[in-house]
């Protein structure tokens, strides 16, 4: 079994303080803002990184968790969103792309993450999923004015775009790709993906129902 590091202990504090909220991120991710974090005390310092360290307990950590969920309030950690308020109404075409995003996304995480943590990144997406699917099914009898759009709670959309993102990120940067999926089509994924992310975000922010389907591109990841 391979020796755990320091940056391995740091990156679950990190992750068990945002777990806590029911925000989880990618342990590559963390790392990343972690070992930027290093970085950024050694310069200020003036001293080497392993020294920088030291000044990193688990405390800063958390602290870092902490402002990272204050940054996402929007997704509303630990909030039962089944019961938030829907206001940001979705074209159904839409809802179907959003389902295929996250399923794809949560297939590149799958793919980047150590056995033990596996379980972890299915339940995170699979919640998220059944959230979409739970509000997709039960929208029908209550929307009939306008049953070709779905309202749903912006927080869960928003959710939804940071792990499509996150996913979009981990192909981009070489990450593994699930298989099936043949290295020649990792840029088409990653822009797929990423689109899908930053069209979700812009329902949540504007209204943009009338040209919501010009934020997608047709999918043939």
């Amino acid at each position: 079994m391979p020796r755990r590091t320091w940056l391995d202990s740091k990156i679950d504090v990190f992750l068990e303080e945002l777990a806590a909220s029911g925000m989880h991120l990618d342990r590559q991710r963390a790392g990343e803002l972690i070992t930027g974090q290093v970085r950024t005390v050694a310069i200020l310092l003036r001293v080497t990184e392993a020294t920088a360290r030291t000044y990193l307990g688990d405390e800063i950590i958390k602290d870092m968790a902490r402002r990272m969920l204050f940054e996402v309030a929007g997704e509303r950690p630990g909030a039962d969103l089944m019961e938030a308020p829907r206001t940001v109404p979705l074209p159904l075409a839409l809802v179907g792309i959003t389902v295929a995003a996250l399923a794809e996304a949560m297939q590149v995480r799958a793919a980047n993450e150590p056995p033990d943590h596996l379980g972890d990144v299915i339940t995170t997406y699979a919640q998220t999923l059944s959230g979409l699917g739970q509000i997709t099914a039960g929208a029908a009898p209550e929307q009939t004015g306008n049953p070709a759009e779905i309202l749903f709670p912006p927080a869960l959309l928003r959710r939804a775009a940071r792990y499509i993102s996150g996913a979009a990120d981990l192909a981009a940067a070489g990450g593994k790709l699930p298989d099936g999926i043949p290295e020649t089509a990792r840029n088409q994924l990653a822009a797929t993906l990423r689109r899908d992310a930053e069209g979700l975000i812009a329902i949540t922010t504007t209204d943009l129902s009338p040209m919501a389907t010009t934020l997608f591109r047709e999918r043939d990841v």
